[in-house]
């Protein structure tokens, strides 16, 4: 009793009004936010305009780097900027990277930046000075045609290779020299030069003038800023803010309209929008930052590339693995589990039950399609030996695949289960009843065929073979079980062990191996030519950023957050000072160099791997997973201990979100919720106990009125009056133990049975001995 009473007591601090979560201005964002290249570092960064291009540059360099790349051909490489006719060496100034491109002060007082706006094919250059003086910008091209100058315009025809006209505009009157140089007739302490572009000259030049009428940079700051605060936590580690923050400037880069709405995979080399990538990246890029017309835009554009060919082939109802202006192909298997998984993880965050019925037509001839083309007799689905995301293939006449993970690959049932779950939900919507109850009744067998087939009591198969048996291999993929989104496919206790066996043997400091250091087929580097091909590895050890989000789910769904922390900060660090500043690469070699340096391979920016990181932010640090079809916004975190408080207010449903305030008390912690909008909503919280199980309570939040709730050894109270808690999950902590990270081997070729001879792994799949 007294323990309750002393909890109650200190309930006195509830708001007393409802107050929004309080977000920095534009300017103390970005300057939060900014990366400081070290001195004469020469480090990459990049930027998109969401439409079909993007800058690639680096750090204290004028050469490295590809500039503004389009499909259509490089035109803008780089700028030189001058005060007074000397040039303004950027080799030696002080240069920040932020999430537009960047800005490079000098010690003259002088400094240049550069910005590439959203939505325009148009960059904005600036150059200012401490006092007046003459100030220049001269763009630095790959290519060039004929050069004219005509009403305050100059226009740059496109060169060999290039297609786009480059018209160029300033914000006030200027000389145009031979070198391409824009010099102010005046002088002046600001100068900015707009590069726009253009399938014409004059479609180049108006949008270059209408844009140098305005402020472009603090256009684009303010585009940005309210893209990235539209959803938004700060904690008490200001580290993890701010690659939090570029993670999720990082992932809406990706965001274009070249095929209609849709994502990247990839840069350089995945500049199309991939299915199975798409749907991977979709909550992280959008869902958890309230940008829910464009993740429907997504989905609506990926749903009318459905095969729906008469007469029906094996591919029929599937989306495609890969969109491209030179061709649709369909060779993936979990390509549309992924976007039905998606679809209604975003009707639960929006309530579009319209939305609903469009993805319910959707769901029908996939289902169909598998159904009569994929399906076992047991329920569940077949598919081909490299149409899983572990998709690399040996480049010889019969295109084996690298690690074959057919005909029966774990994580393709476990989608698999969710596609039928997820049609019979669109199919109750639709008030279809029959196809509902017909496929919850197939999910309920496949469930039940999975266990048996896949599950010995003590190891999860990652395949079954053609032959039936079990292939036992140690990957991350038997992880997913852990991380649907909507119920328990396995029953807990199994992925509870399945957790310990993965994270026990793969999971290292820096992320987490597709491949056990201790196995045979194991590489321990990405590229090592003198040995074998890049993607005899590509699976086999390489470590995938985008693992490390199902695993953070895993990990923090029994618990075990203070695990996943310390993971999530090494990968912050990977995005603010390896490789790509502000970004993710595809992979890392599994094992660290002789000086212990990680080695980014594969795209230097990827967009699952940066998705990840921030959808684990929202979705299994906070917890904040909405149901609006039941009006429930749903709370299930994980919250470090290192956290000792945050802010967050977090979008839901049409221009609603809930401000969140966490602080961690003496006993326990303490939540404030406060609704913004007009609809008042169930609250369920699935909250951790000391013992690692969870305990779940239920309020109505009404809008505009804080609520607090306080949680202490395993009692809930809100606004000082005792829950009644109801057990939501039991503890499996005697089931997974304590866990740690792998130690990752040393380096010697010597001691990895595919480093033993050039091309081993390629010579045992050729000769059909891969197990």
């Amino acid at each position: 009793m007294m323990k309750i009473s002393v909890l109650a007591l200190s309930l006195a601090l509830v708001f007393s009004a409802a107050q929004a979560v309080e977000k920095p201005g534009v300017d103390a964002f970005f300057d939060a936010m900014a990366i400081q290249a070290k001195p004469g570092q020469q480090a990459r960064f990049v930027a998109g305009d969401n439409l079909a291009g993007y800058f690639e540059a680096f750090t204290h360099s004028y050469d490295k780097g590809e500039g503004y790349v389009f499909k259509s051909g490089t035109v803008f490489h780089n700028y030189m900027s001058f005060a007074d006719g000397v040039q303004n060496d950027r080799t030696g100034g002080s240069e920040d990277v932020l999430p537009w491109g960047h800005r490079v002060r000098y010690a003259n007082g002088a400094r240049e930046e550069l910005a590439l706006l959203s939505k325009q094919q148009a960059l904005a250059l600036r150059v200012t000075s401490a006092k007046d003086a003459t100030l220049a910008l001269r763009p630095l091209l790959k290519t060039a045609g004929g050069v004219t100058q005509a009403d305050g315009i100059v226009t740059v025809a496109p060169g060999k290779g290039a297609a786009m006209f480059m018209a160029l505009a300033a914000d006030r009157p200027f000389i145009l020299r031979e070198d391409l140089t824009l010099a102010t007739k005046a002088p002046a302490t600001s100068f900015t030069v707009i590069a726009a572009f253009g399938a014409t000259a004059a479609e180049a030049a108006e949008r270059a003038r209408t844009l140098a009428q305005g402020d472009a940079f603090a256009a684009e700051r303010r585009v940005t800023y309210e893209a990235l605060t539209r959803s938004y936590l700060a904690t008490s580690d200001l580290a993890y803010n701010k690659a939090l923050n570029w993670a999720k400037a990082s992932a809406r880069m990706f965001v274009v309209e070249e095929y209609g709405t849709g994502m990247w995979a990839g840069l350089p080399w995945f500049r199309e929008n991939w299915g199975r990538d798409t749907f991977i990246a979709l909550p992280g890029t959008l869902l958890v930052a309230g940008d829910f017309a464009s993740a429907k835009a997504v989905l609506a554009n990926f749903a009318r590339y459905q095969n729906l060919r008469a007469p029906r082939d094996k591919d029929y109802g599937r989306i495609p693995n890969r969109v491209s202006p030179s061709e649709i192909i369909y060779n993936t298997v979990d390509g549309t589990p992924w976007m039905l998984r998606e679809a209604i993880e975003t009707i639960r965050y929006t309530g579009d039950r319209a939305f609903a019925a469009e993805m319910y037509k959707l769901a029908v001839p996939y289902l169909e399609g598998a159904i009569a083309n994929y399906m076992d007799p047991d329920g569940l689905l077949r598919h081909a030996a490299s149409d899983t995301w572990m998709d690399a293939r040996v480049e010889n006449p019969l295109h084996q695949p690298w690690s074959d993970r057919g005909p029966h690959a774990v994580e393709i049932q476990a989608l698999w289960y969710t596609a039928l779950q997820s049609g019979a939900m669109l199919a109750s919507q639709a008030g279809d009843h029959a196809r509902a109850r017909e496929w919850s009744t197939l999910a309920a067998k496949v469930q039940a065929s999975f266990l048996r087939r896949f599950w010995d009591g003590k190891t999860m198969a990652d395949r079954l073979r053609a032959d039936g048996s079990r292939d036992t291999k140690l990957r991350p993929n038997q992880l997913m079980l852990a991380s649907i989104p909507f119920d328990d496919f396995v029953p807990g206790e199994v992925q509870a062990k399945v957790t310990k066996n993965a994270v026990s043997g793969l999971l290292y400091p820096y992320g987490i191996a597709s491949l056990a250091q201790d196995d045979v087929y194991f590489h321990p580097r990405h590229e090592n030519p003198a040995f074998h091909h890049k993607d005899a590895a590509y699976h086999n050890g390489t470590i995938w950023g985008w693992n490390a989000g199902f695993t953070v789910t895993a990990l923090n769904r029994f618990g075990y957050q203070d695990l996943s922390w310390p993971l999530t900060q090494n990968l912050g660090a990977q995005i603010l000072g390896l490789g790509t500043l502000g970004s993710m690469s595809e992979n890392l070699d599994a094992l660290p160099r002789e000086d212990g340096s990680l080695t980014p391979t594969g795209t230097f920016a990827q967009s699952w791997s940066v998705a990840e990181y921030a959808r684990n932010a929202y979705q299994d640090y906070v917890g904040f997973r909405p149901d609006l079809l039941a009006n429930t916004l749903v709370f299930e975190p994980a919250i470090p201990t290192g956290w000792r408080d945050f802010g967050a207010a977090l979008p839901f449903g049409a221009d609603e979100s809930v401000d969140v305030d966490f602080e961690r008390t003496r006993d326990g912690e303490r939540w404030t919720f406060t609704l913004r909008g007009k609809t008042a909503r169930t609250l369920r919280m699935i909250y951790l106990n000391p013992d690692k199980s969870r305990s779940q309570v239920a309020f109505t939040l009404a809008p505009g009125k804080a609520a607090t709730l306080a949680i202490a050894g395993g009692r809930a109270l809100l606004d000082g009056r005792a829950l009644k808690a109801q057990a939501a999950r039991p503890s499996h902590a005697a089931t997974i133990g304590k866990l740690d990270f792998v130690q990752p081997k040393v380096y010697r070729s010597q001691d990895f049975p595919m480093l033993r001879g050039q091309d081993v792994l390629r010579g045992i799949v050729e000769r059909n001995e891969y197990r």
